[in-house]
């Protein structure tokens, strides 16, 4: 994630919330859970 942070120029702590926020919608609570369930809605 702080790759991530650092490449868009915000905070680890906005990253960190926006993926929660992300999770929290995908009724996940893992990154490989957020992309698998996001490809079985079709959003990736």
């Amino acid at each position: 994630m702080r790759d991530i942070a650092r490449e868009m120029y915000v905070s680890l702590n906005t990253v960190k919330t926006h993926s929660s926020a992300i999770y929290r919608k995908l009724a996940v609570s893992s990154r490989a859970d957020a992309v698998a369930e996001a490809k079985r809605l079709g959003l990736l």
